[in-house]
């Protein structure tokens, strides 16, 4: 199944939980605040994010979403 496709590292945040696939990240995102959803970092997180499962989980496409996330992580003091 495509969203139990897995990141290359888990992802630890400060709140204890742990994001391992992308469909825990998918999760996570669908969960945040409307004000942040149209954050530029989430937008470009979540075309990312539907590139690697629309692709299959290619590598590439997996990395790419992975230093999108954690970038916006970073800039909502997620992780």
């Amino acid at each position: 199944m495509v969203g139990s496709l897995r990141l290359s590292e888990p992802i630890e945040l400060k709140d204890g939980r742990r994001l391992t696939s992308l469909e825990d990240a998918r999760a996570l995102m669908l969960g945040l605040p409307t004000r942040h959803q149209f954050n530029p970092h989430w937008e470009d997180a979540a075309e990312l994010l539907m590139k690697a499962r629309r692709r299959g989980g290619l590598p590439a496409d997996i990395e790419a979403f992975e230093r999108k996330l954690t970038r916006a992580l970073k800039a909502e003091g997620l992780v």
